[in-house]
């Protein structure tokens, strides 16, 4: 029998519920406080329970003290910081700009921080009125980081890294040079940008391009090397796969005559980019795509893409013949526009509100500019087919007609509300970028044209007033990792803001001054219901399922406090044995498991790692085999009063899918190696079968039932635990097991890897051990102080025999014996060598002996 005494599972459960609870209590309190003070409108995050928008009304704005906006902004933070899960507004965020509008309003943009390093997608912004008082905040903020914040790889590294898998993804059409244009060292949490609350990461956020078809954006682990995600930022109109080369030589530039020898395309690539530069710089004083009258680069017929197809690829805008519509055109400079405002990134919701903006930008440029409309009927819509207003690229011949409708998105095949049935869930269309963007853009044709839709008749408020609240959400509210609930916010948010405003008019020729259209509380009315027609604010149907459930059941008390045997890597191997078995000696890249001390989802401590590493050719260069962990021989013992014996651990799986994953081999009684079958599993078994040899899998598990794959739209895991009921293959009292965790990868290819953590094997029904201060030792012993910083001082308190005390780690590991037989009334007991950490020490007397626990801080 392994002896152990260990609190720590219970210990650090209890001290994580209470945290989370005294968080969750303090967040409600400043809720209440603030609806109370300024009848506030907050929206929450479901998952985090944290604000991620606030409104207030517009009679009633919130006055804050302070001389500067700087001063409000962090007045307000102090006073209502547990919005946000913030501890320290100092340490937390920094004032990154404050701005002011072509409205004349101004803002304040603060980044979240962690130890000095910028928080990925953490952006807290502060909106005020022209008196200086908050009107509305909105932003998200990342909270309970805890990371190691110094890399284990280098730049270059994880640059090489990053290059190397881009090249590995068969992107590269081109051929053209692929080079890392940024690469910043983040915090990232896995999930923010589909809403949900994921592991925390210590990432390098690289951007591998070759300015032409390929633009990505890696995160890259910072202490593994493993790729966290990866999102693309080429935003395409259309990509089908059909290659032709043409030439990109310079044909035209400002001040040559147009339209010259161009041919059609070509004209429309350059007036429609006109177009757009004058609707923007008209309407909202914004200069060109960045803002500061950057140079427009269009490169009609591109040898670098697919055609028929058109992209914005972070340098120029690039099309086919046949695809340069003028509301294609629009669309794609569209998505620099997008770049250099909200940087919107390409997936899911926050990449469908890119896609949507483009297509929302790109009509309604198409239905001002009367450019090549001769003939063409756009009066308001009564069905699919009864106009070409909010047809989205119906004059682009390569497409073949529209590809998108805005007016009625079903028309095409695409969602017009979250709950509709053709909402796209999973990893396809970059989280179906393309289809969902029917839903914003749906919104705002409601609003421009007016309709009865899904419950809610809106009247129509016209294209000046839905472009300037659509232009002032994407340009000061929205981040990079916004939702479909967040521009739900921003929308609403911009409608008010503007109330009273004599909004500039649209044009794509010469400026034509203020409009005369001035939003209303009314108009915001109208907004209100378009969000409640499309459901901006419904989650949608998706329901993306970790590989592990969270069965939240609680294990017994001895499962960890009188566990037969526990492992939880702290103090090393203990007597695990490890070993790796390639198929292909010669090729086999060495690689073994080793305690990891970074763990993915912040998770505290240690843990130990089994890579399944993205290498290997299936070619030339074959990685299959097995990298194998193999326990001690545990040896069970009698239980009088009966019970199961069960075997529970908690594990992260994130391989590639039924080519590469792991399982569990047992050894009873020095017999045979066995897979412990699926049906012993009695919380998370394991979830698939690896691929056969006829299906051309070569790893040495091939079709054996394993742990393989990751979450559900993501390319890694998240922690669940295992319970094995070890009665059901044989165990009983006086049996003697091992097991085998064994981690089997085919020829090529990877993901991440297995991680294991607190192996535990326990009967319910077994005596526990006291581990906490009994009645006889409280009342005849003082043992101070708890916690102590190196020298714990033990008074008898009566006139008792002490014989001796020894000292245990949480593993049970005994790590000093002290004489105590020669105590008169107390001695100081060393442990400053001892780490910081809890420990147990037991008191033997004539009479009894006790255990108590002791803390080295």
């Amino acid at each position: 029998m392994k002896f152990k005494i260990t609190l720590k599972t219970i210990l650090s459960m209890v001290l994580v519920f209470s945290a989370v609870l005294v968080n969750a209590q303090n967040t409600q309190k400043s809720i209440a406080k603030l609806k109370q003070q300024a009848n506030a409108v907050l929206t929450i995050n479901e998952n985090s329970g944290l604000t991620e928008f606030v409104r207030f009304p517009t009679e009633k704005t919130m006055q804050v003290k302070g001389a500067t906006l700087e001063q409000k902004t962090i007045n307000f933070l102090e006073d209502f910081k547990s919005l946000y899960n913030i501890k320290s507004v100092e340490n937390s965020l920094v004032i990154e700009k404050t701005k002011k509008d072509n409205y004349g309003l101004d803002h304040v943009i603060l980044k979240q921080q962690y130890n000095g390093i910028p928080v990925y997608g953490g952006e807290l912004r502060f909106h005020f009125d022209l008196n200086k008082n908050i009107t509305s905040i909105n932003g998200k903020v990342v909270p309970n980081i805890k990371l190691n914040t110094t890399p284990t790889l280098s730049i270059s590294e994880s640059n090489s890294i990053a290059l190397s898998a881009i090249r590995s993804q068969g992107l590269n059409k081109s051929g053209a040079e692929l080079k890392v244009n940024k690469n910043t060292l983040y915090i990232y949490q896995k999930g923010l940008i589909k809403g949900d609350t994921g592991a925390l990461y210590l990432v390098y956020h690289i951007e591998v391009r070759n300015d032409n078809d390929v633009r990505e954006y890696v995160f890259i682990n910072a202490h593994t090397g493993e790729i966290v995600e990866q999102i693309t930022g080429m935003a395409h109109a259309l990509d089908r796969v059909l290659y032709e080369e043409n030439t990109s030589n310079l044909v035209w530039q400002e001040g040559d005559a147009f339209p010259g020898i161009l041919d059609q395309w070509q004209q429309t690539e350059l007036a429609a980019a006109e177009h757009t530069y004058n609707f923007f710089k008209n309407a909202f004083g914004y200069l060109s795509y960045d803002g500061q009258d950057a140079q427009m680069i269009t490169i009609n017929n591109n040898p670098n893409i697919s055609c028929p197809n058109a992209n914005w690829n972070g340098v120029s805008a690039n099309y086919c013949t046949g695809t340069a519509a003028d509301d294609v055109v629009a669309h794609e400079w569209g998505h620099a526009y997008t770049e250099y405002t909200s940087n919107l990134i390409y997936a899911y919701e926050s990449g469908a509100i890119n896609e949507s903006f483009s297509d929302i930008w790109g009509e309604t440029i198409d239905l001002l500019n009367d450019y090549q409309d001769e003939g063409e009927d756009v009066s308001l819509r009564t069905g699919c087919d009864t106009s070409l207003r909010w047809m989205m690229g119906e004059d682009a011949s390569a497409f073949g007609g529209a590809i998108r409708d805005m007016w009625n998105p079903n028309c095409e095949g695409d969602p017009g509300k979250v709950i509709d049935s053709n909402y796209l869930c999973g990893t396809a269309d970059s989280g179906g970028v393309h289809i969902n963007s029917g839903i914003p853009n749906h919104m705002y044709a409601l609003l421009v044209d007016g309709g009865t839709f899904n419950g809610q008749t809106i009247n129509a408020i016209g294209l000046t007033k839905a472009a300037h609240i659509f232009w002032r959400a994407q340009s000061n509210y929205l981040t990079l990792v916004s939702n479909f609930a967040n521009l739900a916010d921003a929308i609403e948010a911009s409608a008010t803001d503007l109330i009273g405003t004599n909004l500039e008019g649209l044009s794509t020729t010469a400026p034509v001054g203020a409009s005369g259209e001035i939003i209303t509380a009314a108009d915001v009315l109208e907004v209100e219901k378009a969000i409640l027609a499309v459901e901006l604010r419904t989650p949608n149907n998706c329901g993306y399922q970790p590989l592990l459930s969270n069965t939240g059941t609680v294990l017994c008390d001895n499962a960890s406090t009188n566990a037969i045997f526990f492992e939880d890597w702290e103090t090393g191997t203990d007597g695990w044995t490890m070993e790796q078995l390639p198929e292909n000696a010669s090729d086999w890249e060495s690689r073994d498991w080793a305690i990891e001390s970074s763990l993915p989802e912040g998770r505290e401590g240690k843990s130990i790692f089994g890579t399944d590493p993205i290498n290997g050719d299936c070619r030339g260069n074959f990685q299959n085999g097995i990298i194998r962990l193999q326990s001690p021989v545990i040896n069970i013992p009698a239980v009088a009063e009966g019970g199961i014996f069960e075997l529970a651990f908690n594990h992260l799986v994130a391989t590639e899918a039924t080519w590469d994953g792991g399982n569990i081999k047992y050894s009873l009684d020095g017999g045979p190696w066995t897979l412990i079958p699926s049906e012993a599993f009695t919380e998370n078994p394991y979830n698939n079968t690896l691929k056969t040899a006829a299906e051309g899998n070569d790893n040495p598990l091939q079709s054996e039932n394993a742990f393989t794959g990751a979450d559900e739209g993501s390319n890694t895991g998240s922690w669940g635990r295992s319970l094995i009921d070890l009665s059901s293959i044989g165990v009983n009292d006086n049996s003697t097991i091992q097991f085998r965790f064994e981690m089997g990868t085919d020829g090529c290819n990877g993901l991440f890897g297995w991680y294991i953590d607190e192996i535990m094997l326990f009967n319910c029904a077994q005596t526990t051990l006291s581990i906490a201060d009994n009645e006889f030792i409280s009342k005849n012993i003082s043992v101070y102080p708890i916690p102590s910083n190196g020298i714990v001082n033990l008074r008898k308190l009566t006139n008792i025999n002490l014989i001796k005390a020894e000292i245990y780690d949480i593993n049970g590991r005994m790590l000093k014996t002290i004489n105590l037989s020669d105590v008169t009334v107390e001695k100081a007991i060393d442990i400053s060598n001892l780490t910081r950490g809890v420990y147990f020490m037991s008191i033997t007397t004539e009479n009894i002996d006790g255990v108590i626990r002791i803390v080295k801080e």
